[in-house]
């Protein structure tokens, strides 16, 4: 009877310990339980809250070190706390969570943090939870990836993991995600990181990111318009963009000046044959144009690209056509690069305004990237980018005769 009543014990202390870490984490270690009324229920907390736990740093030297339990002991029943913890190694490590509203701010940091390279963090995953955000691709990667045939992905970042940082690529990358559960993520940082949207572990979402120290701010609402509206006014709104921005475009990737039309016309007009080939076709179809969008190379060089200025073998008469499309109501738009090449790219490589690091293709295109980080290259960029701008489209002339010739 004595043994059957100790198994009995041990069973429901196993049972205890079971559930206990079903809540607070599998991982051990520090474990913070954040509640909010604008979650969802999910995960077996009818409370409405979200676990954090599996809190670590990591050294030069390639150490990684997990925060006690003990920091976060102390945390209220809101999840707000200050934490602060003797680590083995000498560090003494401090976690604070602050909390706005319905929001957190989570910020960790050590003394000293000149050897700490990363910061991590796991937050708990439901089954059903979906995640999106990040970037503007389907999956983090090679560009073409995103289009790759048999592609399953889609908006859904679960079992994806993203590596936050600067891409030659046509996507923007961003550290802020939505969850399906009601509330969004934004890390306040600039150093390289990585999300792993319960790729290693279905059961949860790890963050990490470089740097001495760690912020990162949880929103929660129900309404995920609200999660992104909470964002865009603590960093800074969108501008809205003028009206004529939602105008149909034309677009061309590469522009050849050519003797005569698709029909054999022979090409009496000012300007670039193809331009004025697409405005005519365009409003002979009745379809209207309210910008049109000239691609790489409009320039000089190798790659179309030197010193901003326009090729006028490509583009005769530029200004005059910037006229003549203004005249029926069409902006003119050219792409343009972060980088120099010409005269400009040599002037650069010598005042040390390059992006550090970056290697020359063999080709020589995209190269020397600007150094934005750079005040002076930022400024050197901006003041050859609108000097030449304005040069190109300036011109005493008036556009008149131009429109006539071409729309005779």
């Amino acid at each position: 009877m004595m043994m059957k009543k100790a198994c009995i014990i041990l069973l429901l202390l196993f049972a205890h310990g079971a559930v206990h870490a079903q809540i607070a984490g599998r991982a051990s270690g520090s474990a913070l339980i954040l509640r909010s009324d604008e979650l969802d229920a999910r995960s077996g907390r009818r409370d409405r809250s979200l676990l954090l736990d599996g809190f670590f740093y990591e050294t030069k030297v390639g150490e990684r070190f997990a925060l006690p339990a003990g920091l976060t002991a102390r945390a209220l029943s809101s999840g707000e706390m200050m934490g602060e913890a003797k680590m083995a190694d000498g560090h003494t490590v401090k976690l604070r969570v602050e909390r706005k509203g319905d929001d957190f701010l989570v910020r960790l940091s050590a003394v000293p943090d000149a050897d700490i390279v990363r910061w991590g963090l796991s937050i708990e995953a439901a089954s059903d939870e979906y995640y999106t955000g990040l970037m503007e691709r389907v999956v983090d990667g090679p560009q073409a990836a995103s289009w790759a045939p048999g592609l399953q992905a889609a908006m859904n970042l679960r079992g994806q993991q993203v590596e936050m940082i600067l891409k030659p690529t046509t996507s923007v990358y961003a550290p802020f995600y939505l969850s399906s559960r009601g509330y969004a993520v934004f890390v306040r940082s600039e150093w390289p990181g990585r999300f792993d949207f319960a790729a290693s572990d279905p059961r949860r979402v790890r963050v990490e990111f470089e740097g001495p120290t760690f912020e990162m701010k949880i929103y929660t609402a129900r309404d995920p318009a609200r999660l992104v509206r909470a964002r865009a006014l603590e960093v800074g709104p969108p501008i809205p963009p003028p009206r004529w921005i939602y105008a149909p475009w034309r677009w061309r990737d590469e522009h050849t000046h050519r003797a005569t039309y698709y029909d054999g016309t022979p090409v009496t007009g000012p300007f670039n044959s193809e331009v004025m080939e697409d405005i005519l076709m365009m409003k002979s179809f009745g379809i209207p144009c309210g910008v049109y969008w000239i691609d790489r190379p409009w320039g000089t060089g190798l790659w179309g690209y030197d010193d901003f200025e326009i090729d006028p073998k490509r583009l005769p008469n530029f200004p005059l056509m910037v006229r003549w499309l203004e005249s029926q109501g069409i902006r003119t738009v050219l792409w343009i690069g972060p980088f120099f090449q010409g005269k400009m790219a040599e002037e650069a490589l010598a005042k040390g305004y390059n992006l550090p690091d970056q290697k020359r293709p063999p080709n020589g295109n995209n190269y020397p990237l600007v150094d934005f980080t750079n005040p002076q290259a930022r400024a050197f960029w901006q003041i050859c980018a609108s000097s030449r701008r304005c040069k190109a489209i300036r011109s005493p002339a008036s556009a008149t005769h131009a429109v006539r010739a071409v729309n005779c």
